[in-house]
């Protein structure tokens, strides 16, 4: 697993936090060739809430690529994950990459038997 955190890489993306960049979780997967799971420090931090509404931060973050939110304001964060599902924002095949990347991982660690 890799955790991106809210940190500005001005060398990878000026713009954004490491969190929501598409730019960072494309460098990840394709230079450096990680497959793995991808999860983001908590999106309730100051440092991402900065860039980003509470309704807007999570979808931004599974669009950037990564598979697993930390959340502590999941009330509204899930939602608006669903609800950017529902609309077509967010693909059900981006969904399903991060899912197959998870369960394997489970997997992996024993937590669930294939």
């Amino acid at each position: 697993m890799v955790l991106v955190s809210h940190n500005v890489v001005n060398c990878m993306d000026p713009e954004s936090p490491a969190s929501i960049s598409a730019k960072v979780h494309e460098i990840l997967r394709t230079q450096l060739d990680f497959d793995g799971v991808v999860i983001t420090d908590d999106l309730a931090m100051e440092g991402v809430k900065q860039f980003a509404g509470d309704t807007e931060i999570a979808v931004r973050a599974v669009q950037a690529g990564n598979d697993l939110l930390c959340c502590t304001e999941f009330q509204t964060q899930i939602p608006a994950v669903i609800d950017a599902v529902k609309a077509g924002t967010i693909s059900e095949e981006r969904i399903d990459e991060s899912v197959e990347r998870i369960l394997k991982l489970k997997i992996e660690l024993g937590i669930i038997e294939a």
